[in-house]
């Protein structure tokens, strides 16, 4: 980009002016990654008066940038409607030329932006109405996805549309996309104009899935009133029902309406997962709270891809009032998952102080037992993850400190990693580490790790302490050339 260039985009007149008078400058060179020339830039930026003095000057308006957009697409684009006014004044511009990237044009690109008084000047001066972009998305769909409901009216007073056509990646219809995105006025328009609302998308999912999805309870209690859907079927990538996604997603009002309706609390998806379960995800304690007092879930069944218990799925997220509720119920605390993580680790992992305090309370968890996959133990979870409050209550509950994990990285390696200096302090303090030990998988040591992670606070106390510095890992790689100058 030359001085014009960025004198347009910054929009001062005085400096343009003046690069203009030096006579110098080819104003239709073009630049930046976009290959943009200055009347471009000075058009995104909205700047008239640049832009009226680079038009005065001979500025090229016919050409294209690096995506094929022109100047009226970008003036359409950023809502400038002096300059459309101005562009369209000319008769010289393809109207219905189509960027690159997109296949978009100039009205389509008001439609799906809302842009209603551009929108009204590419009618009136003969915009088609009837091209679709690369999606096969037309006007009437861009315009519904965004929920412009003047635009929608008047696409639908052309008696042009069709107005179930799909588009081409999803398989949506307009009032798909309106009832997925809540837009009431834009569906209720639709719905009156004869929308078919039975038919499904790409993924199977109908009008109320999608409705659901969002949590419009509007849409929703219209789609049930017409007693037409069949209020459990599945979509077909998670084999999620209408209750499912509600529960999932803590759309209580939504969920309230189904289950009046007579939605199947019991059914599972494809992972196996129940309402139950994809409430606790959430956190939603309403609709956990309703689906407990039903007393038909059975609260320690597992879910398919982690083996993991709906008291599992509240620990590891951290949901406080969700774990209570299902702990009060009699949830089974002492189960592991695929991984053979129990609820402790968990909770230890997520940081979650609360849980924590709990299950160290009940006396009844092995609190050095290990995981499978690295083989660590709660402790090493919480050093790792540089969680200083629940290390300090692990140790305070007596945590062997000394064990190692699958790559021999004990917790003073992991605290490294980690980058906490309070737990690296303590540990240090034990006076029972071996400070210069290495691991098994980069045959590092704990200086090592630290500079590696850019811990700088961590790697100048090791060195305090002694860590050797002339040590290489498994390439050969001393502490300096692990990170560049992260040690003294």
């Amino acid at each position: 980009m030359d001085c014009l260039m960025l004198a347009c985009h910054g929009g001062s007149v005085s400096i343009v002016k003046h690069l203009l008078s030096l006579k110098l400058l080819d104003i239709n060179r073009r630049g930046g990654w976009l290959k943009e020339t200055a009347v471009m830039i000075a058009v995104k930026g909205g700047n008239y008066d640049v832009y009226n003095l680079l038009v005065l000057e001979g500025a090229d308006l016919s050409l294209t940038d690096e995506y094929n957009n022109d100047c009226l697409m970008w003036a359409c684009e950023r809502r400038h409607v002096y300059i459309v006014k101005h562009l369209l004044s000319f008769k010289t511009l393809d109207i219905n030329r189509r960027d690159r990237s997109r296949k978009q044009t100039a009205v389509m690109i008001a439609a799906e932006r809302g842009h209603n008084d551009v929108y009204n000047l590419l009618v009136l001066e003969g915009a088609v109405m009837s091209l679709a972009d690369k999606n096969n998305n037309d006007c009437l769909m861009l315009a519904c996805y965004g929920g412009y409901v003047s635009i929608v009216k008047h696409l639908l007073s052309l008696k042009t549309f069709d107005i179930n056509r799909r588009n081409r990646s999803r398989k949506q219809t307009a009032v798909m996309m309106a009832a997925e995105r809540g837009h009431n006025d834009v569906y209720d328009l639709l719905v009156l104009e004869g929308a078919d609302l039975s038919l499904t998308d790409k993924n199977n999912n109908d009008c109320l899935m999608l409705a659901c999805y969002g949590g419009y309870v509007s849409i929703v209690k219209h789609l049930l009133s017409l007693k037409t859907f069949v209020i459990n079927r599945r979509e077909r990538s998670l084999k999620r029902t209408t209750v499912m996604i509600a529960a999932e997603r803590g759309h209580y009002d939504v969920y309230n309406l189904l289950v009046l309706e007579g939605a199947v609390m019991s059914l599972t998806d494809k992972n196996n997962n129940d309402c139950l379960m994809l409430a606790c995800y959430g956190g939603y304690v309403s609709i956990v709270k309703h689906l407990l007092s039903l007393k038909t879930f059975d609260i320690n069944r597992r879910n398919r891809s982690r083996k993991q218990t709906a008291v599992m799925i509240a620990a590891e997220k951290g949901h406080y009032d969700v774990y209570d509720l299902l702990v009060l119920e009699g949830a089974d605390l002492s189960l592991t998952d695929k991984n053979n993580n129990d609820c402790l680790m968990l909770a230890c992992k997520g940081r979650h102080v609360y849980i924590v305090k709990h299950l160290l309370s009940l006396k009844t968890l092995d609190i050095n037992r290990r995981e499978r996959s690295c083989k660590q133990t709660a402790v090493m979870m919480a050093v790792e993850g540089g969680h200083y409050d629940v290390y300090n209550l692990l140790v305070l509950e007596g945590a062997v400190l000394s064990l190692t994990d699958k790559y021999n990285n004990d917790c003073l390696m992991l605290a490294c990693f980690g980058g906490n200096m309070a737990i690296v302090k303590h540990l240090l303090s034990l006076e029972t580490f071996d400070i210069n030990r290495q691991d098994r998988s980069k045959i590092q040591t704990a200086v090592m790790i630290a500079a590696e992670r850019g811990h700088y606070d961590v790697c100048n106390l090791l060195v305090l302490e002694g860590a050797d510095l002339s040590l290489t890992d498994e390439d050969n790689n001393e502490c300096g050339h692990v990170r560049e100058a992260a040690c003294p």
